[in-house]
């Protein structure tokens, strides 16, 4: 038996007065979010704008907002979503560019804030990084804290909604790697900049949004209140 969704698509500017536009889509076994949005611009309406770039969930350029959370489209079976209507539309708190998708341009001005360029003690040194054996850096370990940057953390986190100078959960998180790594020798500029009472670590509520909203996993949160506890006593940032 036939099965098929509706894909309800968020459209800017609105089209025919009308901000949603729907379309019918024949549902597959394994198909994902980004496979439906194809399907449409193939089959039904070429002008349909969204981003994609890797397809399995790398690159994190195709972060969309699903059924009102943001999610990866191309790692988002259409069938774990439970629903016979899919709405899609762009990112809370960023510039939309057309339909679904945005500018990443507010993300990457606070990341920039952020100083995430790794600086070593010794410009002149030709020895390669690499990440001490010793258990106390195991959080520098990518597959615990990496970033893929695909900003649905900045657009979960109701503290970005309220305070535009708010960094924001990835930047503070690759703060915090940065900080860990003891290689690094702008570690006491950055702890300044996470210091800040009106847009660094102290403005985080607590609320899990971003981690619940990270394609990775990332424990987010965990990440600003270690930074938090660690200004509160000077000399741990490098405790597990």
């Amino acid at each position: 038996m036939e099965l098929n969704i509706t894909l309800r698509v968020s459209r800017h500017p609105a089209r025919n007065g009308k901000a949603f536009d729907e379309f019918q889509v024949k549902l597959e076994e394994k198909m994902s979010v980004l496979d439906a949005l194809f399907r449409v611009q193939r089959e039904q309406d070429s002008s349909l704008g969204f981003r994609c770039s890797c397809r399995v969930g790398m690159c994190g350029t195709c972060a969309v907002y699903v059924n009102r959370i943001p999610r990866l489209a191309c790692s988002t079976l259409v069938k774990s979503l439970e629903s016979d209507v899919v709405t899609i539309e762009p990112l809370p708190h960023y510039p939309i560019v057309k339909d679904v998708a945005v500018s990443l341009e507010p993300f990457f001005e606070q990341w920039r804030r952020a100083k995430p360029a790794f600086r070593p003690r010794n410009p002149d040194s030709a020895e390669l990084a690499r990440i001490p054996k010793d258990s106390k850096y195991r959080l520098l370990t990518p597959t615990k804290r990496d970033c893929i940057t695909c900003g649905a953390c900045f657009a979960a986190c109701s503290i970005v909604g309220m305070n535009d100078h708010y960094l924001g959960p990835a930047a503070i998180n690759k703060a915090f790697l940065r900080i860990l790594d003891p290689r690094d020798a702008a570690r006491e500029e950055r702890v300044k900049i996470l210091d800040r009472s009106l847009d660094g670590v102290w403005r985080c509520h607590t609320q899990f949004n971003c981690t619940a909203a990270c394609p990775r996993n990332i424990d987010v949160t965990d990440s600003i209140v270690r930074i938090k506890r660690a200004l509160l006593w000077p000399g741990r940032l490098l405790k597990p």
